[in-house]
């Protein structure tokens, strides 16, 4: 049935001051947390379901020789005021912070729940070199975590360059990746999302935090100016080949009308149904259509292809 999500997501603008003449800047945390905690107050009043912060967002837009005096450890006043955040406004939140482990840090990004508990912890794998030589430790897991509306990926950054992270989120059955950074990530973002086929939503330092579709379509940004973007989506769809299928769109339309959404893509080859009912799902629509998913599709091509040339 029709499963609707709302998601919110944010970025910071730490490369210019916002007021004029807009010159370069080096926040303080002060500034950060404070616009942080303007950006989740606002989130309350769309009624999200998640809520995305960047990458260290506390210490976003600072210089590595900073880490000592940013970090904190879990049990730190930025922990406790984000689990208070997420439970006074009812979302779930990903929030990145530099935490002290001992004599090291680490690039985490927290999973609280509606009611505030922290869900998980999922630690950046792949710092970049100045990190690390500023006492970074990897991380060397990739939990997903099981929240109330679907289950979730994150990934932190240059995280984007493995594509390891990425085929592990499609089989652990994710149904949103979050990926919190410094830089805008740009066309390798689209790339995963609608070559694995889960929506990604991105959330930066920089202007440009995305809201990506499994077909790789930016369906909200942030801006240079604008802090704030707010999509619902639907996750009860599937994405088809157009082979041996494309006749069925229309039957499809005449049976169901607007209780479903087609998108259909003529250079790809793809179209996207999407299930608006409350009664049925998308796999009820898959079965009485005999529609194959085009994840499913290529798996028969691909096991056809090795029994052909002998492979088992």
């Amino acid at each position: 049935m029709s499963k609707i999500i709302k998601i919110l997501t944010s970025s910071l603008a730490t490369l210019e001051n916002t007021a004029p003449p807009q010159n370069l800047r080096i926040p303080t945390c002060s500034d950060n947390l404070a616009l942080a905690d303007s950006i989740l107050r606002a989130s309350e009043k769309f009624y999200p379901d998640i809520v995305l912060l960047p990458e260290t967002f506390k210490s976003a837009g600072r210089s590595a020789d900073t880490y000592a005096e940013d970090a904190e450890t879990m049990e730190g006043p930025t922990v406790k005021y984000l689990s208070e955040m997420a439970k006074a406004g009812n979302y779930n939140l990903v929030a990145g912070l530099l935490i002290q482990k001992g004599d090291h840090f680490a690039n985490d990004a927290l999973v609280f729940n509606r009611d505030g508990v922290l869900s998980g912890v999922y630690t950046k794998n792949y710092p970049v070199e100045s990190e690390i030589n500023n006492g970074v430790v990897p991380g060397n897991t990739i939990p997903v975590f099981d929240l109330d509306f679907g289950r979730v990926g994150v990934a932190v950054c240059f995280d984007l360059n493995w594509r390891r992270i990425w085929e592990h989120f499609e089989k652990s059955g994710i149904d949103l990746a979050c990926w919190i950074s410094a830089y805008e990530g740009g066309y390798p973002l689209s790339l995963y999302a609608q070559w694995h086929q889960y929506p990604i939503v991105s959330s930066v330092f920089s202007y440009h935090s995305k809201i990506i579709d499994i077909t790789g379509e930016t369906l909200a940004s942030t801006s240079r100016w604008n802090r704030l973007a707010y999509y619902e989506m639907n996750l009860d769809r599937e994405v088809y080949h157009t082979d041996h299928q494309m006749d069925k769109i229309l039957t499809i339309q005449e049976k169901f009308g607007k209780d479903v959404t087609v998108r259909a893509f003529t250079e790809e080859h793809l179209f996207v149904i999407t299930n608006n009912r409350s009664d049925c799902t998308i796999k009820d629509i898959e079965k009485a259509f005999s529609l194959v998913s085009y994840s499913d599709y290529i798996a028969r091509c691909e096991t056809l292809r090795k029994r052909t040339i002998g492979i088992e």
